[in-house]
């Protein structure tokens, strides 16, 4: 027979396996707001961005988002559009700041549904807008 403090044991660590994979069982199952998905794309293409300014010789900032995919090592396969089906917008603003943004639900960049790396919901794209006008 097994001694009690065992079972318990073997329980609790049952139950805690057990919870972590309801965790990811329904959290897959539950959709996400598309502006948390853009919002998380966002970072990962600045990081891309940090990547291959960091590893190119002389350090620079590609033009457009599409440099990422080409070369002897691309740093990723695709730039896939944000989740209403458009692309990312990215600006260089110096000679190592730069900003990504995505134009958000109705696709017109400067308006209050832009989404941005910093922010959920960004006023940089409003601003950048305005001054293209």
């Amino acid at each position: 027979m097994v001694p009690v403090p065992t079972m318990m044991v073997v329980g609790f660590i049952a139950a805690v396996f057990l919870g972590f994979a309801g965790v990811f069982v329904f959290g897959a199952m539950c959709s996400r707001p598309p502006e948390r998905d853009a919002y998380r794309e966002i970072r990962q293409l600045r990081q891309l961005v940090n990547t291959f300014y960091l590893t190119s010789s002389p350090n620079r900032l590609p033009n457009e988002l599409d440099e990422l995919t080409q070369g002897a090592a691309p740093l990723t396969k695709n730039i896939f559009p944000d989740p209403w089906g458009n692309p990312y917008i990215y600006h260089i603003k110096g000679e190592r700041e730069f900003e990504i943004y995505s134009a958000g639900r109705d696709g017109k960049a400067g308006t209050e549904d832009d989404v941005c790396a910093d922010h959920l919901f960004c006023q940089d794209a409003q601003e950048h807008s305005q001054e293209m006008r």
